[in-house]
């Protein structure tokens, strides 16, 4: 079961979380947030020294495959951290 952090009515990842969730690398997640991928940037706050995702980016984040023709492959996560969507085309 996924615990985000909650600050006030909001829900947050920490970068360790969302690389589990995602099985993607800290450093991967950590360039998401600062360069994104062909499609957009993650969105992420930073609280002291720490980056948080909002709990919606899982969700909601369109997450690219490798390689020139990146946009080809677009998938998201549901909120227990499965692939739910595969879309050719972008």
């Amino acid at each position: 079961m996924i615990e985000p952090i909650k600050i006030g009515n909001k829900k947050y990842l920490t970068v360790n979380t969302m690389a589990a969730i995602t099985n993607k690398s800290t450093q991967t997640v950590y360039w998401l947030i600062k360069k994104g991928n062909t499609i957009r940037k993650m969105k992420a706050i930073r609280i002291a020294d720490r980056w948080l995702i909002p709990f919606e980016e899982l969700i909601n984040f369109p997450f690219t495959s490798c390689g020139p023709n990146s946009k080809d492959t677009i998938y998201h996560y549901n909120e227990k951290g499965k692939i739910v969507e595969d879309s050719n085309g972008g």
